[in-house]
This record gives C-alpha cells, structure tokens and sequence, in this order.
C-alpha cells in the first residue's frame, strides 16, 4: 500500500502538482518542487526561516504536513512583490 498522494498547490499563484509522502512537511516538498527560497532554520517552528503563507495566513512550513496543503494557496517570499514593488 502506498503512502505517496498527489499534491495540488497553488504555489505564488500557479498551480502545481507533485507525489508527496505523508511524512514530508510543506517545506521539504516545497524544496523538493524547487521553491528554494524557503530556509530551513531551526525545524522545530521558533525562528520563522521557513514562514510561508497558506490561504494568506502565516504558518511554519517545517510543521505543517504537505497533504494538509493540498487544494490550497501557498505564497512564498518570491509571491510577496518584486525589488520594484515590495
């Protein structure tokens, strides 16, 4: 029996799909997928490295399974703005 699920994100507004583990936390498959611009800090949700934001709400991506982000919208630092527009 398999533990993999198929993962749907909208990842700073698009979309993406991905196999994801049950064990594997939003940050390690965000990682995973490429987004590397999320730190891995201290891994237990104290320093805030990994912070991203789930349906416009702060969560530590370190504590926060990637199946508990499936259908949702997840924006990094990257989807906040741009050197221009911050």
């Amino acid at each position: 029996m398999s533990t993999d699920k198929i993962i749907t994100l909208k990842v700073n507004g698009s979309a993406v799909k991905f196999i994801a583990p049950a064990h594997r936390t939003l940050l390690e498959a965000l990682r995973h997928e490429g987004f590397v611009e999320i730190k891995c800090g201290c891994e237990k949700g104290d320093c805030g490295a990994c912070a991203v934001l789930l349906d416009g709400e702060p969560v530590d991506s370190c504590l926060t399974l990637g199946w508990h982000a499936d259908g949702h919208e997840v924006t990094t630092i990257k989807g906040l703005g741009s050197p221009e527009n911050p």
